[in-house]
């Protein structure tokens, strides 16, 4: 699974609220008819990060390292929601040119 802070785009620092509002604006970006993958995406990171105590259990028992789709998240300077679909990025990854 993807790194739940870098879907909803917060730091892992955040507070209930932050992370709140991040996923109402992710669900807003990622609509359930135009991009199915980063609303189910955005709905898995928020199950993760919800609460103090649901980030706490995340942070010990399910840290995993970072997939190539977290790693571009950290490498973009675009995190408005303006950026461009993830569907730009598939062949990069998979390594098409």
């Amino acid at each position: 699974m993807r790194n739940p802070y870098l879907v909803l785009g917060v730091d892992a620092r955040a507070d209930d609220a932050t992370i709140e509002r991040a996923y109402r604006e992710a669900l807003k970006r990622h609509s359930p008819e135009r991009d199915p993958q980063g609303f189910q995406a955005a709905q898995a990171a928020y199950e993760k990060t919800a609460t103090r105590r649901k980030r706490l259990a995340f942070e010990l028992f399910d840290a995993q390292p970072p997939t190539p789709e977290d790693l571009l998240d950290r490498a973009s300077p675009i995190k408005t929601p303006q950026r461009p679909p993830r569907a730009l990025f598939n062949p990069l990854l998979r390594g098409e040119s």
